[in-house]
C-alpha cells in the first residue's frame, strides 16, 4: 500500500490520518463533523525514547526503533508540544468531555502547566502499575506510568468509582511500537467517561491500540499517526479487526 503524507482513510467507521497532529489545518480534515468524548493519547514523553536495552544513550542499531517527535526537550519546549497539539481540538470537543494522557514522571509538571494554560482542568494523576519493572536511566527501574485525567469546560462520569491505581500487565518488548500500549488497558479507561457510539480522538497513535481498543467497545476512534511505517501498521491491524478495507477520503 503506497501512501502520501496528508492524506486520510476510513476503515471501519474510524477515521485515521497520516500526518502531523501538531498541524491545526491536517487536524480540522481529519477530525471534520465530528464531536470528541475523550482524548487519549500516549504522547511523545521528550526523552529521546530509543528501544535498545543496550545502550539507550546512542543510537547503535538500524534495528532501534525511533519515535518521531520525540527528542530531549526541556520543560518549557515540552510545555509548548503539549499546547500544539492540544489546541486544534478544543472546538471539537463534547460538551461534557475527558483526556487521558500517559506521560513519564519527569515531564508531568510541564505537560499538566500546558494542559491548564489552554483552560484545561486537571482533575487527578491515574497510575499504571505494571507487573515488572522497564529498563531506565534512572537509579530506579520503573514499575509504573502516570496517566493525567482531566476535561475542558465540564465532564460526567459515565462508570464511577474506577480505581486511580490501574494494575495491568506491560506487553514484552513490541515488534509493533516501542511504547505499545496493552488493548486490554485501553478497554479498561475509555468507558469511564465514553458512551458507545462516543468518537475518541488519539493524536499520537503508534500502532493503533486506540483505535483496535474503539472497536471492541463499539467507539468511534479518530486518529493521526506521523510516522509512515506505524501508519501503516495501523491500516493492516484495523482492516483485520473489521474485517473491511482501508478507503481514501
Amino acid at each position: 500500500m503506497k501512501i502520501n503524507k496528508g492524506e486520510i482513510y476510513k476503515i471501519g467507521h474510524h477515521i485515521v490520518g497520516y500526518g502531523d497532529s501538531l498541524n491545526q489545518e491536517f487536524v480540522s480534515k481529519v477530525i471534520g463533523k465530528a464531536k470528541i468524548k475523550i482524548i487519549l493519547s500516549d504522547p511523545p514523553f521528550g526523552v529521546a525514547y530509543v528501544e535498545n536495552k543496550k545502550d539507550f544513550a546512542k543510537l547503535s542499531s538500524s534495528e532501534d526503533k525511533i519515535i518521531l517527535n520525540d527528542h530531549i526537550q526541556t520543560e518549557s519546549e515540552y510545555e509548548i508540544f503539549t499546547q500544539k497539539y492540544l489546541e486544534p481540538v478544543i472546538p471539537y470537543l463534547e460538551t461534557h468531555n475527558a483526556y487521558y494522557i500517559f506521560n513519564g514522571d519527569s515531564m508531568f509538571p510541564s505537560l499538566r502547566s500546558g494542559l491548564q494554560k489552554l483552560g484545561f482542568r486537571y482533575g487527578q494523576m491515574l497510575i499504571w502499575l505494571k507487573n515488572q519493572p522497564v529498563m531506565s536511566r534512572k537509579d530506579y527501574l520503573s514499575q509504573y506510568e502516570l496517566i493525567a485525567y482531566g476535561w475542558f469546560g465540564k465532564h460526567k462520569m459515565e462508570r464511577s468509582k474506577s480505581k486511580n491505581v490501574i494494575y495491568y500487565p506491560r506487553p514484552q518488548r513490541s515488534k509493533l511500537h516501542p511504547t505499545q500500549k496493552p488493548i486490554g488497558l485501553l478497554r479498561r479507561i475509555i468507558p469511564d467517561n465514553t458512551k458507545i457510539g462516543d468518537v475518541v480522538y488519539d493524536p499520537f497513535l503508534g500502532s493503533g491500540s486506540t483505535a483496535l481498543a474503539c472497536e471492541h467497545l463499539g467507539r468511534k476512534c479518530i486518529g493521526i499517526e506521523i510516522d509512515e511505517k506505524y501508519f501503516l501498521t495501523i491500516v493492516k491491524r484495523l482492516e483485520k479487526l473489521t474485517n473491511s478495507k482501508a478507503i481514501k477520503i
